[in-house]
């Protein structure tokens, strides 16, 4: 992405940028940071079907909860154009948790965050839903489901007929479900002074089983819930019981392999 790339109607919006730079990019979209003077913005654009409506998705779902006080960055502008998807937002001064692990802090640092970042999930789970989602005629469950049979028949993704097949036939016993942010992975929670201070990708959010954000935070990575003290003082941040292995196993280890 250049500058010259961008929409004028979103560069209509900001004023004159002085300096573009790109952070570290995941696998849907490519992210630019903006600087104008005195402010700084974040523009995703997203050039295939299925990530273009994640990304709509996550506008929506944005738009939804600001106002909630959950830290969500705030938006200003969701553009199409032909086969692209672009999505203007506020600049959250932070860097993600995986980031900051990843960095050696000293251990009171790294305890300070995971606290934090076992606090904020019990935050955002204990939010009310709206009832835009609250709504929907199919459990968060059978929805997935039928979403991950689509996603492999028409796309590259992790998982295997058999792991579907095994998935459909040996669900968790229900639980009431929440509000949940659907990819709260370490890498979708910035921090800065060792704080949750925003919480990004919002395109799986909805009304759903908690398990899977608490299976997806706690997933073991470099640096990070590798020691089971890190999952301690993650739950009892979190406030809620913890996950069984059979659980973890469904969600981490099943469902997250389709998306």
């Amino acid at each position: 992405m250049q500058l010259a790339d961008i929409p004028s109607e979103i560069l209509g919006q900001i004023g004159t940028v002085q300096r573009i730079t790109f952070p570290r990019q995941g696998h849907t979209s490519t992210v630019a940071v903006l600087e104008t003077v005195g402010q700084r913005y974040v523009i995703k654009k997203t050039e295939h079907e299925l990530y273009n409506e994640w990304l709509s998705d996550e506008y929506i779902a944005m738009q939804l909860l600001q106002g909630t006080g959950i830290p969500i960055p705030k938006t200003h502008l969701f553009y199409i154009e032909n086969h692209s998807r672009w999505l203007l937002m506020d600049y959250v001064e932070g860097i993600s948790l995986r980031q900051f692990l990843a960095s050696h802090p000293a251990q009171e640092h790294k305890e300070k965050a995971i606290t934090s970042f076992g606090r904020s999930l019990r935050k955002l789970h204990e939010c009310p839903c709206p009832m835009e989602w609250q709504r929907a005629e199919s459990t968060w469950l059978d929805t997935m489901l039928a979403k991950a049979e689509y996603n492999l028949a028409h796309y590259t993704v992790d998982g295997t007929e058999e792991l579907l097949t095994r998935l459909k036939k040996n669900r968790p016993s229900p639980v009431q479900p929440t509000l949940i942010h659907g990819d709260f992975t370490i890498d979708n929670v910035l921090v800065h002074n060792g704080e949750v201070v925003g919480i990004i990708d919002w395109a799986g959010a909805t009304y759903g089983d908690p398990r899977y954000d608490v299976a997806l935070a706690i997933r073991p990575k470099t640096n990070a819930f590798e020691l089971e003290r890190d999952k301690d003082i993650f739950y009892d941040a979190y406030g809620k019981r913890r996950l069984t292995e059979e659980e973890y196993r469904y969600f981490e280890d099943g469902i997250y392999n389709f998306f």
